[in-house]
Parts: C-alpha cells; structure tokens; sequence
C-alpha cells in the first residue's frame, strides 16, 4: 500500500498480517529499512463496481465451512500425463479444467488486484496436499502483480472468473524450477493445484494523478482514468474496514472530477453518473465515520443531480444520516420513502426499528431535561434582595452547569430547547457555559424567545 505515511489505519479482525509495501532484500542486507503491518486485509470483497458499496454496508465477512476443511483428498493420483488429456491448455506451462463456472461480469483476475482464493495443492501421485487453505482454516489472500505467492498460482488465478473452481496442472517451470527443494519438494515437480476464487478486487491508486500537469488535469478525456483509480483505491479501502481513508480517497475523486473542463454533452453526462456515484458512497462512509452532516451534504448533491429523485440506497443513508443527528421526524419521512420503493428491504426495516426506539428514549430524555431546566426557572423570586440576586444567580449557573453536563454526556439528545421564561443576564449566563463545554447555543429564526442548546459536530 502506498499510503502508510500519509492515511490514518482502521484495525480490522484478520487472520494474518501483510506488509504493507514491499520489502527490499537489497535495505534489509545493506542499510536496513522500516516496515508497517497492515492488519485490515480482510476477505470481504464487493466487486458490485455499479452500486459498490451494499446498502447498509454491514454484510458478514466470507466465512469457510467445516464440509469445505474435509475436501482435502486429491482428485487424481495418476500420472499427470493422463489428467492433461482431460484438461484445456493455457500456455505450455499450464493445464486447467472448469469444474464450477464463475460469473464472468466482472471479467477474468487484472493485474493489481487484491483476491482471496480457497485451494489445495498435491504433487503427482500423492493423495495428501502439500499445502492447502484449508488445513490452515482460513483462505488466502494476496496481490497480483507483486510476487506474493509463486509464480504458477498467480498465472493460473489470473485466468479465472469469480466464483469459478478449477484444477489446474501447473509445470515446475512456474513452482520450484529444476532444483525444487529438497527435501520436501522434489527436482522438476508439477503440482495439481484445486483452486476456488471467491472474489477480487481491482486496487486503483490514490496518488493516480501525481505526474498529470495542471493542463491535463483540466481535460476530461485525460484525467478521467486516473480518478478511475483513486476512486478504486476508495473502494479498496472500504473493503478493508478503512472507511476514513476511503472518505479521503472518493474526496479526492470528487475533487478531481469537478475540476475538469467539459467538451460536450456526453462529457457531462458521464460526469454526473460518476458523481453520482461517488456522492453515494462518501454518504456511506461518513455515516460510518459517524460525520452525519456530511452524509446529509452529500444527499443533497445527489438530489440536485438526480432532480430531487434520489435512489432507495440514496434515501437510505439520508434518513440514517438524520437518526446519527436526532431528527428523528425527518428520519422517519425518508426511510417510509425508501421503504415504499423496497418494500422488503431489511435494512431498511432495521433502521426504522433502531429510530422509533431512539424516538422513544428522545422523548423521555426531553421530559426529563424539561423537567429539571422548569425546576431552576421556577425557583426564582421577584421579592428577592440584591444579595439573594447573586445567590441565586450562582445557583442557576451550577445548576444549569450540571443540566447541560446531562444533556451533553445523553447520547440520545442532539438538540435542547430551552424552556421559555430565561432572563437576558441567564441567557448569556448560558451561552457562557455552552462555549466552554464544547456546546452551541442559537436563536430560532422564527421566535427571538426560543434558543436551542446543540452539540458542535466534529469533522475528520
């Protein structure tokens, strides 16, 4: 990965660790050299380029089954000689045979693409595998294109489709050469590899555009496959769990985008679709970064492009953008909307299920804060002599003080309206303590009596 210096790191459940660039033998012997562990590479590809990242985005990771650990036995203990005539040639190293077609959507396996894979792998005449995904418990993932595993694993995936399982036949020339590796791998040694693909991603790059010149940048025609790449580097990263980098990555493609110059109409619709896009995913990952007022930002440039007829998933992340804020009312408008268009959603289901329990602790909280702000108003007195001012003036700050601690530390208020009744001299009283505890004290447009107390949103 190219970014370790530059990108804040999300820790992920993984199984194994993987260096995050690649690591000289040549600085390891001479100068030496610093390297980072990437603990977030995960199995849990989408290769849905066009909706891209899934609804709620809360799907499990691929999981192995203990029917798959027992399929070790190899299918073929004959001389290899024989399992070729069966098989297609793919080059004059390798031999392969399809036993479940993958789907070809998304094409064969490109250079520079990080893939999982399940397989075993036996030499000739051996009915145990010498190695195999499987007996570790866990499937393997590597990058093409960066000598990761040996060079006939590699070549014989770069055929495949997802989903699809194959056997291959792969010639010592592309594993352990002449020599192999005595003892454990004999001189001149085929193996018979049984892999199954379970997904690939494409990586892009995020510094795609580093070497463009300021004039090429402007032209659409040049820059476009470039943010191509940043925008599949953003995708990568959400894969990987590391949704504050892919925020930073769909940013930068936004950015990128928006800078070109348009020659014609096709120009800009493509531009659109691919904003479109972009804005969908970045309201995805700032809801998973918990920035809701960016999500929102985003929906409404996805309103302005789609004339006010944004997607089900659009809608989606809207109404759970609104939940994250406390607009509760709001929330609950665009997920009926976006109900209405999938009905059977699930996810949509859930959130609706999620708001009107939030709604529900919202309303007792608001209760309870009322409560307690009615209990401070009404202990002033009009009779009160100077000294019984102060004094009470005192106790309406401290008091008030631990109501606003209350409120701030309530996970379920996002917003306070103060109860009506509030001198100048408290309303200011109020605003003081509201700039020390990181509050917001404003003003309703519409009634210069009403102020609202709001917690100031935080920004990546």
């Amino acid at each position: 990965m190219d970014e370790v210096n530059k990108l804040e790191e999300e820790t992920m459940p993984s199984s194994c660790n993987f260096l995050k660039d690649p690591l000289s033998i040549g600085d390891l012997i001479g100068p030496g050299t610093t390297f980072e562990i990437n603990t977030n590479f995960d199995e849990g590809f989408s290769n849905d380029i066009f909706d891209e990242l899934n609804l709620g985005s809360d799907d499990e990771d691929d999981m192995q089954t203990a029917a798959d650990r027992t399929a070790l036995v190899s299918p073929w203990t004959k001389p290899f000689d024989e399992l070729r005539q069966q098989m297609v040639q793919v080059n004059e190293h390798i031999y392969k045979k399809i036993i479940v077609h993958g789907t070809m959507e998304y094409g064969e396996v490109p250079l520079n693409a990080r893939v999982c894979i399940r397989y075993n792998a036996y030499w000739e005449g051996e009915g145990a595998p010498f190695d195999s995904s499987y007996l570790r418990g866990s499937s393997h993932r590597f990058y093409t294109g960066r000598n990761e595993v040996i060079e006939g694993l590699e070549a014989a995936v770069r055929t495949m489709y997802r989903g699809e399982q194959s056997q291959f036949v792969i010639s010592y020339n592309l594993l352990f050469r002449e020599i192999g590796c005595p003892p454990r791998v004999k001189p001149r040694a085929d193996g018979l590899f049984i892999i199954e693909l379970i997904a690939f991603n494409p990586v892009g790059d995020l510094d795609a555009d580093q070497n463009l010149s300021e004039e090429e940048r402007g032209k659409y025609n040049i820059v476009i496959d470039k943010i191509r790449d940043v925008h599949l580097k953003g995708l990568d990263f959400f894969t990987q769990g590391m949704h504050k980098n892919a925020c930073r990555a769909f940013e930068k493609a936004v950015s990128l985008l928006n800078s070109c110059h348009l020659a014609n109409e096709q120009e800009q619709r493509e531009q659109e679709a691919f904003l479109l896009k972009l804005y969908t995913n970045l309201a995805v990952c700032y809801n998973k970064v918990n920035l809701p007022a960016k999500a929102c930002i985003m929906c409404k440039e996805i309103r302005q492009l789609t004339d006010n007829k944004p997607s089900c998933k659009a809608l989606f992340q809207e109404g759970r953008a609104l939940l994250l804020l406390g607009e509760y009312e709001r929330a609950r408008h665009i997920l009926i909307r976006a109900q209405r268009i999938e009905p059977q959603n699930e996810d949509i289901s859930k959130e609706m299920k999620l708001l009107e329990e939030r709604y529900a602790r919202y309303k007792e909280n608001e209760r309870n804060i009322w409560t307690k702000a009615m209990g401070i108003i009404e202990k002033k007195d009009d009779k009160q002599t100077e000294k019984d001012v102060q004094e009470s003036r005192n106790i309406f700050e401290q008091e008030m003080e631990q109501l606003m601690k209350d409120f701030k530390e309530n996970l379920d208020l996002n917003n306070f309206i103060l109860p009506p009744g509030l001198t100048k001299t408290e309303i200011k009283t109020v605003d003081e303590l509201a700039q020390t505890m990181d509050l917001k004290l404003t003003l309703s447009p519409l009634d210069n009596a009403t102020y609202t107390l709001s917690k100031v949103q935080k920004n990546l």
